[in-house]
């Protein structure tokens, strides 16, 4: 199909496949004539309503101007079994009519007409009725397409956002080694996101984990932790506490990131040789330490002033106690923003206490999977990382 640059819709709706339905011979020949006439020449005829639906069945066709009034099968049905055809949903159907009365008319239009002339037909009313409506389906089909392409393409960016993140079977490994267990949740709230987090091992008995939280949300925020974990990955070798890593994430972030733009971000080292969590906060969430066999928790501090606004600034080492059976806690900021997100699964101060009572024992993650599998499709106001690093109560 060729299309116009100046004019894309122009030239190819003359190449669209037109069905004139009329018992009529008189009246087929006439709607037809004006068509050809007019430069559309893939015109086609059927003589009652059987006749279309066979046909509509058989071949593409792109519009149908339809009168009301047949034998066998009438108008009204046409429309009916049309749409309710996947296929011919969107299909423009053309009403041509010498009912006057509104009620019958309307009938046309409570089943699916696209649009109604009157008998006699006019020319000129044909053809610019005509005419829109296969403009519009033609600029209908190309916003599918254009849909349907990016949608593909958003799928194949959020798989590789996903990969960026920890694998399950490098996290089995690291727990099984270190007698921990490690589980997370990510759930972009549109399409991509701008959470990421990572973590690594830097030495027998430390971890060191990461979690950020980029400004805005879907693609512009989702380009930011592609070239955060690239940064990342090229320094790892010289990341070797969290100090290091946060300075160096906010150096090269103000320099990266757009005027406005910054990420809140935690680093921290799960010391099992020490049984402490020694960490950096940049503005980020409150880490949790959970005693399940307690019924308790220990709540972190997240204060400090997000990366990417100054290359001045210091970020104070803050430390949590750890003892075997402990959960580590760490969150992006839905959780406490959002009370709705994840019913009775707030993280705010003042719901913690109600929360942790409620959990009796029962692990944090394994409870916020619960509830996300019976909201079905939840539709999340920012993005969800939820990460639970385990000690397992025999470590020792």
């Amino acid at each position: 199909m060729f299309y116009n640059h100046e004019n894309p819709t122009q030239k190819s709706i003359y190449d669209n496949k037109i069905l004139v339905v009329d018992d009529a011979m008189l009246n087929r020949e006439l709607i037809t004539s004006f068509l050809k006439g007019t430069g559309y020449q893939n015109v086609a005829t059927a003589v009652d309503g059987e006749d279309a639906l066979h046909q509509l069945k058989q071949y593409d066709i792109d519009l149908v101007i339809l009168d009301l009034l047949m034998p066998n099968v009438d108008g009204t049905e046409v429309i009916k079994k049309v749409r309710t055809d996947a296929r011919l949903k969107q299909l423009p159907i053309l009403v041509q009519t010498a009912i006057s009365d509104p009620e019958e008319r309307a009938e046309a239009w409570k089943y699916g007409a696209t649009d109604i002339i009157t008998k006699p037909i006019h020319k000129l009313e044909l053809l610019a009725r005509v005419k829109v409506h296969l403009e519009n389906s033609f600029l209908i089909g190309t916003l599918e397409n254009y849909q349907k392409i990016a949608d593909h393409e958003v799928a194949k960016a959020l798989e590789l956002q996903k990969s960026l993140l920890p694998s399950e079977d490098f996290l089995k490994q690291l727990g099984e080694k270190h007698h921990i267990s490690i589980d997370s949740i990510f759930i972009p709230s549109r399409f991509l996101s701008g959470d990421i987090w990572g973590l690594y091992e830097l030495d027998p008995g430390r971890i060191l984990v990461w979690i950020c939280d980029f400004s805005g949300k879907g693609i512009s925020a989702s380009l930011y932790t592609l070239r955060l974990h690239t940064l990342i990955a090229e320094h790892r070798h010289k990341l070797k506490d969290p100090s290091t890593l946060i300075h160096l994430v906010n150096t090269k972030l103000f320099e990266m990131v757009n005027e406005g733009h910054f990420c809140t971000f935690l680093a921290g080292v799960v010391d099992l040789n020490r049984m402490k969590f020694d960490y950096l906060s940049a503005s980020a969430t409150h880490p949790i330490v959970y005693h399940p066999f307690e019924k308790s928790y220990s709540l972190g501090d997240g204060a400090g002033l997000p990366l990417g606004i100054t290359k001045e600034v210091t970020y104070p080492l803050k430390t949590l106690d750890l003892k075997p059976g402990d959960n580590l806690i760490l969150y992006s900021d839905l959780m406490w923003e959002d009370q709705g997100t994840i019913p009775d699964m707030s993280f705010l101060p003042e719901e913690l206490p109600g929360l942790i009572h409620r959990l009796n024992g029962q692990s944090l993650i394994e409870m916020a999977k619960d509830k996300i599998r019976e909201s079905a499709e939840p539709a999340f106001s920012d993005d969800l990382t939820l990460i639970e690093i385990a000690i397992k109560p025999g470590r020792s």
